[in-house]
């Protein structure tokens, strides 16, 4: 009887291990933007730009002003609210480019990232603070899903997130 099922599962094994070479040679951005405009989303075609520092610290999801408000960053143009949010999105930004203000996954979806899907965009309308990162889902039910398991979620997500880094398949 085993033997019958030998073939069967030798095929879906190559199978397997194809979809895996194609994934690992697939790659995605490092840091997701739309139209380079990060922290935003798209609606009827249009990029709407969310304040990250409203995000991080007042957990709020304030709209952007690109045209009065914006800084650029590690390819990215991140958009402000306020002055008073460029400057203190600009002030936190260290001599490598980091930022804690950045949102975590360069903007992947937290829970993708989780289970290795490494092309998951988040929406900054999802976007929560969990120590001191800036977290975001696909959609709020993602989100909740996310929140239910969030330590171990978390850890998986930074660790696949690394790995995407190291082995290319997430690039600059």
């Amino acid at each position: 009887m085993y033997c019958r099922q030998l073939p069967s599962l030798f095929a879906a094994s190559l199978l397997t291990l194809s979809l895996a070479a194609q994934a690992q040679e697939e790659t995605h951005p490092a840091v997701i933007t739309n139209d380079g405009i990060g922290f935003s989303r798209m609606a009827d075609g249009e990029v709407i730009a969310y304040d990250l520092v409203d995000a991080y610290d007042n957990h709020g999801t304030a709209m952007a002003d690109c045209s009065a408000h914006q800084v650029d960053l590690k390819g990215a143009s991140w958009c402000f609210s306020s002055a008073d949010n460029a400057a203190s999105f600009a002030a936190a930004t260290d001599a490598d480019g980091d930022n804690h203000y950045l949102p975590f996954g360069g903007g992947h979806c937290s829970l993708g990232l989780a289970f290795n899907n490494l092309s998951a965009r988040g929406d900054p309308r999802t976007a929560v603070r969990v120590g001191d990162l800036l977290v975001l889902n696909g959609n709020f039910d993602v989100r909740a899903r996310f929140l239910a398991d969030t330590e171990q979620n978390v850890s998986n997500a930074l660790s696949n997130y690394a790995s995407g880094l190291a082995s290319g398949a997430l690039v600059p």
